[in-house]
């Protein structure tokens, strides 16, 4: 198994750094603007589900399958959102992005389209 090494990623609008639990309180904050987890085309967790999500997310990627962000906004510092890097696939150096996620209406479940990386 390939041991994946968190990194902090910095771009002009947003900085992206490891998932910790110490950003609990700011994505709890983040999510109750408009009370995101009611949204149907994405997944976001309850307030109380949130450091659940976190410790899910660390899990994944003590196991090799994810790296999990903290999206921080460079102006406040504060943790605004999550994203990931996932089904990571060293054989064949590959990883899918979660985009975003769309509610199947008749059927009832999450269709979520993911963006492949390749990575040389």
């Amino acid at each position: 198994m390939m041991a994946v090494t968190p990194l902090q990623l910095q771009g002009p609008h947003a900085r992206l750094e490891p998932l910790a639990a110490h950003h609990h309180d700011d994505l709890v904050q983040a999510v109750q603007d408009g009370e995101l987890w009611n949204l149907w085309y994405t997944f976001i967790p309850t307030p109380d589900r949130m450091m659940a999500e976190i410790e899910r997310r660390l899990q994944l990627q003590a196991q090799g399958s994810m790296v999990p962000f903290a999206v921080i906004e460079p102006a406040s510092g504060q943790a605004v959102g999550m994203t990931t890097y996932m089904n990571i696939d060293p054989a064949h150096h590959r990883a899918a992005s979660i985009r975003k996620g769309a509610q199947g209406e008749e059927q009832g479940h999450r269709d979520e389209e993911a963006q492949e990386t390749v990575w040389t």
